[in-house]
């Protein structure tokens, strides 16, 4: 029986990944396609590259960081939607080995149970492992949710792997591309951003328990208790760049969920001071959840991602 399994599986496989190459051929969304987005990135050839979810995907712009900058920078939004702190970590590992020109590396500090990214088969299971180990190192989390969260999370991830749909969606978009600014097509820059001047018009619920969510996590201090696999992980990327005297600075996304918030509670506060960016302090944190600075719950549009960036940068300079 197991071999069967094994079999359908492999077919399953090996049938979407023919799926995959045609429908490339045509249309390849870069927010959903690690490897895209590298040769895109390496084709912009920066020295400075900002990793993370869709939050940093629009919430960050690079053109507004270099000329603060004074151009000394030239950087890339390398935003991924749902990516997860594996692949994060793992693109950052790549970098280092791969581009040189990298001098420095911005990472959002994340920790989504779920994954939308298609990986390759032989990450599949990296990816659940390190996401195990993160939720066992996580006390503040029941077993049943800890257990719930991880399955649902594998579901996701293996869907993407062996399903047809993702391409599906694709070849969709390619065909009738629409206006909404993530399921509709990328809009990218050369460096990666993808600007949304649409706003909300009010505050709704959702927005409210982001904000108290990433307003406890501000109000965190050291404890004993510390998620020790996910802060080795993240110190040995930051000693390896180091080892090559290039720098990696991780930075808190601009809000958080309720779970993000249990987890990073217990790895923000024992990382070294100068390879964090936190939030600011009031009233600027405020305007990070202003209806008029957010496109939907989760994600900043132009005006909001000025606001966050300024803040960035202001904060990297002192580093």
């Amino acid at each position: 029986m197991t071999v069967k399994i094994t079999k359908w599986l492999l077919l399953l496989v090996a049938f979407k990944v023919v799926v995959m190459l045609v429908v490339a051929q045509f249309y390849t969304d870069p927010r959903r396609d690690i490897t895209a987005r590298e040769q895109l990135c390496r084709a912009f050839n920066p020295n400075t590259v900002f990793i993370g979810t869709s939050r940093t995907q629009y919430g960050i712009d690079p053109a507004l960081f270099d000329a603060l900058n004074r151009q000394k920078t030239r950087s890339y939004n390398f935003g991924i939607f749902s990516l997860s702190p594996y692949s994060s970590i793992q693109i950052a590992d790549d970098m280092l080995s791969a581009n040189p020109a990298v001098k420095t590396i911005y990472i959002e500090l994340s920790a989504l149970d779920y994954s939308t990214v298609a990986l390759p088969p032989q990450q599949v299971v990296q990816d659940a492992v390190f996401r195990a180990r993160l939720l066992a190192g996580c006390p503040d989390i029941g077993l049943q949710e800890k257990t719930g969260s991880f399955l649902a999370g594998l579901n996701t991830t293996l869907f993407q792997m062996v399903s047809i749909a993702p391409q599906v969606l694709s070849a969709k978009k390619a065909l009738t591309p629409g206006t909404d600014p993530i399921e509709g097509g990328a809009n990218l820059l050369p460096n990666g951003y993808q600007s949304v001047t649409t706003a909300l018009s009010k505050t709704s619920d959702r927005i409210a328990a982001n904000k108290t969510s990433t307003e406890q996590m501000l109000a965190v201090r050291p404890q004993t208790q510390r998620n020790t696999y996910y802060i080795s992980r993240i110190c040995q990327l930051i000693a390896r760049a180091a080892q090559q005297d290039r720098k990696v600075i991780f930075y808190y996304p601009n809000n958080m969920t309720r779970g993000e918030q249990l987890i990073l509670s217990q790895v923000a506060p024992f990382l070294p001071v100068e390879n964090l960016i936190q939030l600011p302090e009031q009233p600027l944190f405020d305007a990070l959840f202003k209806p008029e600075n957010l496109f939907d719950a989760h994600h900043l549009n132009r005006k909001g991602a000025a606001v966050y960036t300024r803040f960035l940068q202001e904060e990297s300079a002192r580093r």
